[in-house]
């Protein structure tokens, strides 16, 4: 009787344990599928974390306060050739790709006035 009542245990506990493991690998899955399914929330605006160094291919290229034309010009570049640093680019609803700047200083930049590719 001893056996059974041991046996019996060791069965539930087997089953228990098994239990424990599998309910938190399900809610890391369902949590992963969540944000795998937010970028695609807003399908008209692509973004793609990056960095590097790009140049202007001209004075007075407009630097925007967002990724669009219609933004306010924050600033203006100095020259062809000047140094700008980027960490992040957009492709906006108009299908246009825009580099977020980071120096000399912050702001939006089109790609036809960079070197960076369109």
């Amino acid at each position: 009787m001893r056996i059974r009542t041991l046996l019996a245990g060791v069965t539930m506990g087997a089953a228990l344990l098994a239990g424990g493991i599998t309910a938190p690998a399900q809610a890391v899955s369902e949590a992963a599928t969540t944000a795998a399914a937010a970028p695609s929330a807003v399908p008209d605006r692509t973004s793609a974390p990056a960095a590097g160094w790009t140049e202007a291919l001209s004075a007075g290229a407009p630097v925007r306060s967002c990724p669009a034309a219609s933004c306010s010009v924050l600033w203006r570049t100095s020259g062809a050739g000047q140094d700008l640093y980027w960490y992040n680019w957009e492709i906006n609803s108009a299908g246009n790709r825009w580099y977020e700047l980071d120096s000399p200083s912050w702001g939006w930049i089109y790609c036809g006035n960079v070197t960076a590719p369109c």
